[in-house]
């Protein structure tokens, strides 16, 4: 996005949220004003270090930790239904004029199952931040490199956030590395003669070349006209297969946006990574040479952009039958 200014390299998506998460932190700290809380989304997962765990959701995977995770204010997860709902809350919360930063999964929970909201809640939600002086860090560790349908999820956005955090998809899979862009008006806190103001964080293998090289080898392929019409074509088939699938008697909901699409099964356990059904999900389709990685009772495709049509089709056949079978 294009009030995005500069780039802090890192290794991986839990360190690229981190850094973003220390940036902001900093950003308040250099200028000598008390702004410590920080906002969340409930149901989010932005990654395993213990600042990345402290912003997601408290649950089975952070309980060994929770000793170690930093107070944060949580907001409900904007359901279409609950979107207004959701918005006072949030100006409730930071009516308190100490909330300092608030962070989210742009459009898509990942790990919560898939979980989606509009862009036009988002919007909301960080035009009541910027309005209030806060900053708004966007995790598009999974969103980010057209996985939404557009470059970025924050491209659906009128109003950008300040910083960004990315990885994943930045070198095809193929390299680790993470990034971290901040706006102009966050580098500014750190431009200072005095060097207790510089963002003290690095790591041994920070912009290494072989990683940032294999980035802009695949951003060139990511850009191409081939690629890019192979992430319309995608996000149209799962559409069709939305709408084909979306009234099927074992089915609770369809969810798509993009090259993403989430089919929830209806469950009497209720819709949990947890869900018993994810062990029949897995070696199902395994045994037909299909890979996916149920989030308990939700079935999710994230084809590459190299996948066929035909090939895809086979994949929505393949759950088809499995939907027939329950």
């Amino acid at each position: 996005p294009s009030n995005q200014s500069k780039i802090f390299f890192s290794d991986n998506g839990s360190t690229a949220v981190e850094v973003g998460l220390k940036m902001a932190y900093q950003y308040w700290y250099n200028q000598g004003i008390e702004k410590k809380k920080i906002v969340a989304i409930d149901g989010s997962y932005h990654g395993d270090t213990v600042g990345a765990m402290s912003v997601g959701e408290r649950s089975a995977f952070t309980n060994a930790f929770s000793p170690l995770l930093f107070d944060v204010e949580f907001i409900d997860f904007p359901f279409a239904d609950k979107e207004d709902e959701v918005v006072e809350q949030f100006k409730k919360i930071i009516h308190q004029k100490d909330v300092g930063v608030f962070i989210f999964e742009a459009l898509v929970q990942g790990a919560a199952g898939m979980r989606m909201y509009s862009p036009a809640v988002l919007d909301r939600l960080i035009q009541i931040a910027q309005e209030n002086n806060i900053i708004c860090v966007a995790d598009e560790v999974f969103t980010g490199f057209g996985r939404t349908g557009k470059l970025f999820a924050s491209h659906y956005l009128k109003h950008q956030p300040d910083i960004i955090a990315v990885s994943k998809g930045i070198t095809g899979g193929t390299m680790a590395l993470g990034v971290t862009s901040c706006s102009d008006k966050i580098v500014k806190a750190f431009e200072s003669a005095d060097i207790l103001k510089t963002f003290f964080h690095g790591h041994s293998y920070t912009a290494n070349p072989i990683a940032c090289a294999a980035a802009n080898a695949s951003f060139i392929l990511l850009m191409s006209d081939d690629c890019q019409q192979s992430i319309k074509r995608i996000s149209t088939q799962h559409e069709q297969f939305k709408q084909k699938i979306k009234n099927h008697k074992a089915v609770k909901e369809v969810r798509n946006i993009g090259t993403i699409i989430a089919i929830e099964l209806a469950s009497q356990e209720g819709t949990s990574y947890f869900n018993d059904i994810r062990k029949k999900i897995y070696p199902y389709f395994l045994k037909r040479n299909i890979l996916l990685r149920p989030l308990g009772n939700v079935i999710y495709i994230l084809p590459p952009y190299v996948i066929k049509e035909e090939e895809l089709e086979e994949v929505y056949a393949c759950i088809e039958i499995f939907l027939a079978s329950l």
